[in-house]
Order: C-alpha cells, then sequence, then structure tokens
C-alpha cells in the first residue's frame, strides 16, 4: 500500500513538474507574441480570427479582433474572451498612413492627410517583412498619440495594409530625414597647405546630405601700431600683438 501510495505522489508530482515546464515555455513565447508550442488549437472565434489553446493546467487566447486588438492573453482555464472588453473596445481609433522606410524594428510613415506628420511604429517579430515603402496602412490604436518626433503610439491594435501602392507623394523634407544621415557621409582630408585645401566627401546616402556652416580664416599678424621699443598699447590678443610706445624720461 505505502509502496503504491509512493508510486502515486511520484507520478503526481512528475506530471505538476511537467505542467509547470510546459506553462513556462509556453508564457515565455506569449510575451513575446509567438505561438504556444505546449498547447492545442480549440477553436477560431468569428471575430476577425481570435484563436483559442489549452495547455497543461492553463488557457492562451490570441486575439485578432476586427477591432484592431492584437495580442496574446495567457492564463488558466478559467480566463475568458470577455475578461478583455475593456482592451478589446479600447482599439477604435484609427488613422491612415504611407510607409516611407521600413527598418528592422520599426517603420517610419506620414500621416495620409497632413504628409508633414511622421510616425514610427515599433514592429513586433518579423512584421516589418510584409511592409514595404509607398504602402497605405490602416493603424488602429488606442486614441494616444505620444508628442515625440516622429509621433509615435502608446498603444497599437493592429496594421492593416490597404493599398500597395499609394498615390500620395512623400515630402523631400521627410524623405531627407529619413534617407538621409550624417553617419553615411564620410570626409578625407587630402592636401593641406598655407595656401589651399583639398578634401574629398563620400556620400552613400540615398538622398544626398545637406550640411552648411560659416567658417571664419584667422591670420595673425602685429598691430599696425607696433613699433618694437617702449610700452605696450593695449594688451596682446590671440590673434595680434599690442603696438608700443617710446617712454622718454
Amino acid at each position: 500500500m505505502k509502496k503504491n501510495l509512493k508510486t502515486l505522489f511520484i507520478i503526481i508530482g512528475g506530471i505538476i513538474i511537467l505542467c509547470f515546464i510546459f506553462f513556462m515555455a509556453d508564457y515565455s513565447r506569449v510575451k513575446q507574441n509567438k505561438k504556444p508550442i505546449f498547447c492545442i488549437l480549440k477553436g477560431e472565434l468569428n471575430d476577425g480570427g481570435t484563436k483559442i489553446y489549452l495547455g497543461l493546467g492553463y488557457k492562451v487566447i490570441d486575439f485578432n479582433t476586427v477591432s484592431g486588438f492584437n495580442e496574446m492573453k495567457i492564463g488558466t482555464w478559467f480566463m475568458e474572451y470577455n475578461d478583455f472588453d475593456t482592451e478589446i473596445d479600447s482599439m477604435k481609433e484609427t488613422v491612415k498612413l504611407v510607409v516611407v522606410k521600413v527598418n528592422s524594428n520599426n517603420l517610419l510613415a506620414i500621416e495620409a492627410d497632413n504628409t508633414n506628420n511622421l510616425y514610427s511604429i515599433g514592429l513586433r517579430n518579423a512584421e516589418n517583412i510584409e511592409f514595404k515603402k509607398d504602402q497605405e496602412i490602416l493603424v488602429y490604436y488606442d486614441g494616444m498619440i505620444l508628442t515625440t518626433y516622429p509621433s509615435s503610439f502608446a498603444n497599437i491594435g493592429k496594421i492593416e495594409i490597404i493599398k500597395e501602392k499609394s498615390d500620395i507623394e512623400i515630402p523631400e523634407n521627410i524623405l531627407k530625414y529619413c534617407y538621409s544621415s550624417k553617419e553615411n557621409v564620410k570626409v578625407t582630408l587630402n592636401e593641406l597647405t598655407k595656401n589651399s585645401i583639398a578634401i574629398t566627401i563620400v556620400d552613400t546616402n540615398e538622398t544626398p546630405y545637406n550640411y552648411s556652416n560659416d567658417y571664419t580664416i584667422y591670420k595673425k599678424v602685429k598691430n599696425e601700431n607696433y613699433t618694437g621699443e617702449g610700452e605696450k598699447i593695449g594688451k596682446d590678443t590671440e590673434n595680434s600683438t599690442a603696438g608700443f610706445t617710446r617712454n622718454w624720461k
């Protein structure tokens, strides 16, 4: 009898440990917005494509609603779809943008109705693979826009591609901001003499980098009142020597 109880406890303990390992593995994946691997698909809802997964003692809901709520939640088997009604309803604001540049972890886009408004949108996982320059996209968000430059959204539900090639022209100043950087300009000093300077500038930007500044060249000379003897008139400066006057006694 004791032997059987011991075996039973070992089996139960093993199951608990296994459940914990499975849960932690899927918990980590859900936090990275990745599909769970130790769950089975229970079903798909007709709300835009939300999927519900069941694991050993836990549940994963992969939201993909028409309203734009696009997150993954993990909890116990008692977690319900309606527990997140507030979050689902919050993603009702939309804005139409035109993609200007796609980077590895974000994309830059202008507002279709005001092309001088530039936005930076963070991308999760490999979402940037489907985005391309000049696409028109619809962003679902909670109504809050952060006052940075470029502007950014506090919380994004989902991003929908609505047109592969927009008719909206991207302003030149926006293109320069997105595709022109000082880091891509290399300046090499070739020759420096008393009378001239020769340099080479290599600009590898897609849009030429524009930079200008005013410079003044000073030549160190002696004060025109300098006599070479007597007492100083004034003071020496960085660029000149004070004059002298003869001191008769």
